[in-house]
């Protein structure tokens, strides 16, 4: 007889057999007892958890004719095939003439469905049902699946369908509607783990705890892809397994090397965790895989700083788990999530573009770049704190402005459209003594109140502005919007660092370098001064005069020389002797490093 490999030797045989799917199990044989079997079935799942096996299990369960027992006391029902029959050992056999099984990628088209309608109307050979088991239903044509729509709502009293399929949103919504749904699940690490051990005792594997872990976690809940990859381990390393034959054998890489690579990390040594990759790639070690164990063993560092009592939930062995605690230890939450999230996007990276190695150099850059994180809950007391530093000075914050919810009325915004964008100050017609020295207390006392509001500290009033000119800082920002609008040459030749002013009502006085003045024309003069009428709103006179090369004052440039020759030390004991510096600096509890 040819050789079975494991996952055939080892495939269920009853419903008590399946491993991890007792929520599908416990249904079908409830309605096998209770003789409420249905006419169509769909189960969906992963891969290797089961769907086809139980299928078959539950062929056999309603055709088995020895699931009735008839005893001296009692007659005794159960929903188990008895695997004697002839029946159970044609359908485990698969030579049976009642039971098909269909590969859907292969037999998609409308003209197999054609003949498997024409099929079902003839009676069982032999059977009490004649079933049908569709894999991989999914791949079937929408041409085939209307077809078959009519057989699956009124299908003959003798016949079942089960499809199966590892994709459910695939499956048309028509005919799932006409089936009853059961979903197969991943399976728990215990449980692969717990069936490998049955395999390996009965089989005389010799594999500890360590290396069925490995094992398992390749499956990725899969159970037939364990039993498949412990098959590969055995034919390649024999029957004594080692934890170090099983990581060079599925390239996971060397554990010393992992655990030195994952301290690197932890410790923020890029070169060290640089040349462990390196090392790791000189072995032939699978990247992907070892970026999987990166994150997996990142995400037990999480659970055990979380609470060490989460231990039940780690996936490395246990005989890391006091090492891992210690390392936990030393490590914060924010941290160590933001690890993970990196290597998840990493791997993401991968899988889109490739280069594994030139990735995860890049990856652990960034990792051993990360600084801790402050907590939220310390943001808040500070921010509390600081609250209260305000409160105690008598600073309280700006009110904010309210906005009048009804919308502009379009005659006001037309009238605010047609002013002009610059308009000089005019002074009053006849005023008294009195008069300007009401008006002038009254912009003083105004001045000062939006000055305290503004700050909330004690600065001193601004010198006021003369009244008979324009102020400078408005003129200068008028000026230079106005200055695209001329030609070329006098932007960037008469008025390259033009300096205006305003004298009077409407004479505006133009301060040139001495070389473009030279070569000023009439027509340039009354360019500028039709440009600025224009942008006025009003007829103005223009003059031109030579830009002086002698500085304003001798103070002034004396008083310039004087603050650069001061010293460093100089500057900050003056910025310490700020009244509003020091303030601030008692506010947020800071301190001077440089005065410039």
């Amino acid at each position: 007889m040819s050789y079975e490999v494991l996952a055939q030797r080892w495939r269920p045989q009853n419903f008590s057999d399946v491993v991890g799917q007792e929520h599908v199990t416990t249904t079908l044989k409830n309605q096998i007892l209770s003789e409420r079997v249905g006419h169509a079935y769909l189960f969906w799942g992963p891969r290797g958890t089961g769907k086809t096996t139980v299928a078959r299990i539950f062929a056999k369960a309603v055709n088995c004719p020895h699931r009735v027992r008839e005893t001296e006391f009692d007659t005794i029902q159960t929903a188990e095939p008895c695997n004697q029959c002839v029946f159970c050992n044609d359908i485990s056999q698969d030579r049976s003439l009642d039971v098909f099984e269909m590969d859907a990628a292969s037999n998609r088209g409308i003209d197999t469905i054609r003949d498997l309608r024409e099929n079902v109307k003839l009676s069982p050979a032999t059977c009490t049902y004649k079933i049908y088991i569709i894999d991989e239903a999914h791949m079937l044509s929408t041409e085939a699946f209307n077809a078959l729509l009519k057989t699956l709502e009124e299908p003959p009293p003798h016949v079942i369908f089960i499809m199966a399929t590892t994709e459910h949103a695939k499956i048309p919504k028509t005919i799932s509607s006409r089936c009853q749904d059961f979903d197969f699940r991943h399976l728990e690490d215990e449980k692969i783990i717990a069936r490998l051990q049955l395999i390996a005792k009965e089989e005389e594997i010799s594999a500890d705890l360590d290396v069925l872990t490995l094992i398992t976690r390749q499956s990725e809940g899969c159970l037939r892809d364990a039993e498949n990859l412990l098959e590969r381990l055995v034919s390649s390393a024999g029957k004594d397994l080692t934890t170090d034959a099983v990581e060079q054998i599925i390239g996971l890489g060397s554990s010393a090397l992992l655990r030195k690579l994952t301290t690197a990390i932890t410790e923020r040594d890029i070169s060290k965790s640089l040349k462990t990759l390196n090392d790791l790639t000189k072995q032939g070690t699978d990247l992907s895989q070892c970026l999987d164990q990166l994150i997996g063993y990142f995400r037990d560092l999480r659970l055990l700083a979380i609470d060490g009592n989460l231990s039940d939930l780690i996936q490395s062995p246990q005989s890391d788990l006091s090492e891992l605690k210690q390392k936990a230890e030393q490590m914060s939450v924010s941290r160590l999530s933001r690890i993970i999230k990196i290597l998840m996007h990493t791997d993401r990276d991968i899988k889109q573009y490739g280069y594994p190695q030139l990735q995860l150099e890049a990856a652990f850059i960034q990792l051993n770049s990360l600084e801790e994180g402050i907590p939220l809950q310390e943001i808040v007391d500070k921010l509390s704190a600081l609250e209260q530093k305000f409160d105690a000075a008598g600073i309280s914050a700006p009110p904010q402005h309210q906005f009048p919810s009804s919308e502009v009325d379009p005659s006001d915004r037309e009238a605010a459209a047609a002013q002009p964008l610059f308009q000089t100050r005019r002074k009053p017609a006849s005023s008294s003594a009195s008069d300007f020295g009401k008006d002038k207390v009254n912009t003083q006392s105004k001045e000062q109140s939006v000055t305290s509001a503004s700050s909330g500290l004690n600065v001193p009033n601004p010198s006021p502005t003369p009244q008979g000119s324009r102020d400078l800082a408005d003129l200068t920002l008028f000026w230079e919007g106005l200055k695209p609008k001329l030609p070329m040459k006098l932007r960037y030749g008469l008025l390259e660092g033009s300096v205006p002013t305003v004298n009077g009502t409407n004479e505006v006085k133009i301060a040139c370098s001495p070389t473009h003045l030279s070569m000023v024309t009439e027509e340039d003069k009354t360019l500028i001064t039709n440009i600025l009428t224009q942008e006025i709103g009003m007829s103005v006179t223009i003059e031109l005069v030579a830009l002086d090369t002698v500085p304003e004052s001798a103070s002034a440039q004396d008083a310039t020389e004087k603050v650069e020759r001061k010293t460093p030390l100089m500057r900050r004991v003056e910025a310490q002797d700020d009244p509003q510096l020091k303030t601030a600096l008692e506010l947020f509890d800071a301190t001077v490093l440089e005065t410039q």
